[in-house]
């Protein structure tokens, strides 16, 4: 107890030479700190040779240095520390030590350092950084942080002995910055590989990434023959660490060729997107000679911060395919395959503190390849004047209750747009004389007046309006009859003309509420709330119609001179429309009981709504009443949902199928037919862990930039996750609509499943499935399988597409860390799409 007690103050604490009582002076060959150290077994001191060991659980603390071990033995005559593991009874490692300084931290067989000259040296030292793990043989720390070490593993997995690393026969690592090493190769599984490198330099997690070139995938057969996809090369900006842009380059043998550009920028707080350039150049493998057929698209993505600035706010979502296809992308996963719209715009928005008035600039292009058709508005400007309420200001004594004229309130909208709609031909033959033939500009204007009146203690709400609008055209027509051809044509005329109408509408809504009482001890109630609606909209005919007779036979015609412009009128004649809906939601309530004994109520919705809505028009010549239109929706379970529709006519019906003036009714055909008809169903079967998993994932995939990252942050679902043993989606879809061209067969249908999914059927594979079923024809319409193996820290996956337009297979083999993404190895056949 002597020694315990004497040595500590002598050596460690106070670390003081006493020479007089009236002066303390300092010994030089003393540590200019204390050292604290603690253990769970026994302190043995040593006098003679100045050394203390410390066992079971040691732990030495100087200067910001913690070192743990289950022995450390502490030099005081070299001021030295000294710590390693011991063995249990089995022969097994206990108390491995342990080296801490700050944020750096390490393990390793054996740890001996040196408090004055700040060296160490290390035996089968093994640290982490961010996703990389670094394994030491023996290793030397310098006085500057630098560790010097030989018989190095570098790798991203996390086993003491990794399925993969890079030998590294000696090296430097500078913490923070990079690791620079001499002759390294790879080694898979404990066998060396003669893939490797002279020498590299590495970055490690605070040091700017380095330019660099990225693999290449190979397509050994298609139809282009054999070719090389993707081969790149990144590089960041160097003026900024927000900015990277990479380059990629994909040919084959007969010809064909894409060029891409990638970059992603970001600036905290306030911006963030990215721009996708591709140029491709298609070839036929026969003939040689055939024509080249060219195509490039435009993405860009930018948001800005809700909190970068108060007034002003840009943003764009651009995705510009020339040729308006996306079947032709050499890619077999493209997501864009199956769609028919692309949509581009960009806006900026400007708002005023303290004023209801917002001002818009908007470019948009609609592509539809269906139609074959693009829809541009270069551009559209926009005036929206939030409610206000001009008659406020009349009453000059705000003292009482609120006048009815203070409660009118006003809006106002304009919208001045410059458009253009062309075949998307025009664009792949240059005929950019013809698109500019068909551009088209104009200015609408919309006011509306608006006062709520609260009935029966604010039970009833009647609200009632009162709406103008006035379009003004820069184009126009005029019907002439053409004596060449016997016909009616229409002459187009430049010029500002002007079309107006002007409605009044009123407005009366409430809500019912009703329950109903289940037999029973849980006392269940169900909750049925009904939202009646009624209004009544009255239009004058102050339209531009013109009513002439054209021809030799004086025939009449009936039109509007703003038929063909961009703003248009609905109608030339007066309306009287009566309009009626009726909206139900289903609710039961029923006790549980909690931990507590504690009676609670739970709430199920069993029906979130079912509408049932219409209209009856009294000038009308005839069929006045409108098609009833009813819908559900309801989520019934946990990931379900259920939407559907229906449109009923409550007239009757010749043989040809054409609807008269006549009720069904009154014709003996019931109370009406379905003119068309819709359901959608989608369920996912998982667990509920795995439903959590699946929402992780996709807040984990956005945190990355890479192009593989972000659509699987979209789409999460389709994540292979081998923590998720399985998960099923089923998406069920029916629409039927009338068909009057065809007397046999009355409804056009369309019926399809859609099932989709993967399941783990041993630890390490995973099989998964998307395949849509035509059940009106009987046949699979697409189908996608893939086939991935788990290794740990490699993934091996196999996609094949036997049926459909993307008839395709890919087997890739890639590192799963997202710091090797880039490293990755695929064997691919594009789809034939031309």
């Amino acid at each position: 107890m002597l020694i315990i007690l004497l040595t500590p103050s002598i050596y460690a604490q106070d670390s003081l030479k006493v020479i007089k009582k009236d002066r303390i002076y300092k010994s030089e060959d003393i540590l200019d700190s204390r050292v604290y150290y603690s253990c769970t077994d026994s302190i043995v001191a040593n006098l003679k040779t100045n050394k203390i060991s410390i066992f079971g659980e040691a732990e030495v603390k100087y200067d910001g240095i913690r070192m743990t071990a289950d022995l450390i033995e502490l030099d005081l005559e070299k001021n030295e520390v000294y710590a390693i593991y011991t063995l249990d009874e089995e022969g097994n490692r206990v108390g491995i030590p342990k080296f801490e300084e700050g944020a750096q931290s390490f393990t390793a067989a054996s740890i001996r350092y040196n408090f004055d000259s700040e060296k160490g040296f290390i035996e089968e030292l093994k640290t982490k950084q961010d996703e990389m793990y670094l394994h030491m043989g023996v290793a030397k720390r310098q006085k500057n942080e630098e560790i010097h070490f030989t018989e190095g593993k570098f790798t991203t997995c996390e086993l003491d002995e990794p399925h993969f690393h890079f030998q590294l026969s000696k090296a430097v690592m500078v913490p923070n910055k990079r690791i620079a090493t001499g002759p390294m190769n790879l080694w898979v599984k404990g066998i060396p590989t003669p893939l490797g490198l002279p020498f590299s330099v590495i970055p490690t997690k605070d040091q700017e990434a380095e330019n660099g070139f990225i693999f290449p995938m190979i397509t050994p057969v298609s139809n282009y023959g054999f070719g090389f996809q993707d081969l790149g090369y990144y590089f960041p900006i160097k003026k900024s660490e927000n900015i990277q842009t990479t380059f990629y380059g994909s040919l084959y043998s007969r010809g064909t060729f894409e060029i891409k550009n990638q970059t992603d920028y970001k600036l905290r707080y306030k911006y963030t997107g990215n721009l996708n350039l591709e140029y491709s150049s298609f070839r036929q493998a026969f003939p040689l000679d055939s024509i080249r057929e060219s195509k490039y698209v435009i993405r860009w993505q930018h948001a800005q911060a809700s909190n970068a600035n108060p007034y002003w706010r840009f943003n764009s979502n651009v995705n510009f395919i020339s040729d308006n296809n996306g079947k032709t992308d050499l890619d077999p996963l493209n997501g864009q395959y199956f769609q028919n719209n692309f949509n581009s715009d960009i806006n900026l928005i400007r708002s005023f503190p303290g004023k209801p008035i917002t001002i818009g600039l908007k470019a948009g292009v609609i592509q539809n390849s269906t139609s074959q058709n693009i829809d541009a508005n270069l551009p559209t400007l926009n005036v929206n004047v939030n409610r206000f309420y001009p008659f406020k200001g009349l009453r000059k004594n705000t003292i009482g209750e609120e006048r009815f004229y203070e409660k009118i309130g006003l809006t106002y909208a304009m919208e001045a747009k410059n458009r253009a709609f062309f075949g998307d031909s025009l664009l792949d033959q240059k005929e950019y004389d013809l698109i500019r033939d068909q551009i088209q500009n104009g200015i609408k204007h919309n006011a509306v007046l608006s006062y709520p009146l609260q009935l029966f203690k604010k039970v009833v709400t009647l609200n009632t309006t009162a709406s103008y609008n006035l379009r003004m055209n820069f184009q126009s027509i005029d019907k002439q009859y053409d004596t060449l051809t016997g016909t009616i044509r229409n002459d187009t005329l430049q010029g500002l003309g002007f079309s107006q109408d002007a409605s009044f509408q009123t407005e009366l809504s409430t809500n019912l509420y009703a329950y109903y009482d289940f037999v029973g001890k849980s006392e269940m109630k169900m909750r049925h709330v009904i939202t009646p609606r009624i209004s009544a909209r009255f239009s004058p005919d102050i339209s531009s119609f013109v009513n002439d007779t054209l021809g030799p036979e004086l025939e009449p015609v009936y039109y509007s001179p703003y038929e063909n412009s961009i703003y248009r009128e609905s109608a030339g004649r007066k309306i009287g429309l009566i309009s009626y809906s009726l909206n139900n939601t289903f609710e039961l309530k029923h006790k549980t009981k909690n931990d507590t004994l504690a009676e609670e109520f739970t709430k199920t919705r069993i029906i979130d709504a079912f509408t049932i809505n219409g209209n009856y028009d009294i000038f009308k010549d005839s069929m006045r009443f409108s098609d009833v239109n009813v819908n559900l929706r309801f989520s019934p379970l946990n990931g379900l949902s259920v939407v559907s529709g229906a449109t009923l006519s409550p007239y009757a019906w010749d043989e040809d199928g054409l609807s008269y003036d006549k009720y069904a009714f009154k014709n003996n055909q019931g109370w009406g037919r379905v003119s068309s008809a819709n359901i959608s169903t989608t369920y996912t079967f998982t667990a509920s862990e795995s439903r959590d998993k699946i929402d992780k994932t996709q807040e984990k995939m956005g945190d990355y930039w890479g192009a593989d990252f972000q659509y699987y942050s979209m789409n999460p679902h389709e994540v292979i996750n081998f923590d998720i043993p399985w998960k099923i989606n089923l998406t069920h879809t029916y629409f039927l609509s009338l068909n009057n061209s065809d007397i046999d067969e009355r409804y056009n249908n369309n019926h399809n499943l859609v099932l989709s999914g993967d399941v783990s059927f041993t630890q390490r594979w995973k099989l998964g499935l998307n395949s849509s079923y035509d059940l009106k024809n009987k046949n699979l319409t697409q189908t996608r399988m893939t086939l991935t193996r788990d290794m740990h820290c490699w993934q091996l996956s196999f996609y094949w597409t036997p049926i459909g337009g993307q008839q395709s297979f890919m087997l890739r083999f890639n590192a799963t860390s997202a710091l090797f993404q880039s490293a990755k190895l695929e064997l691919r056949k594009p789809p034939e799409f031309l």
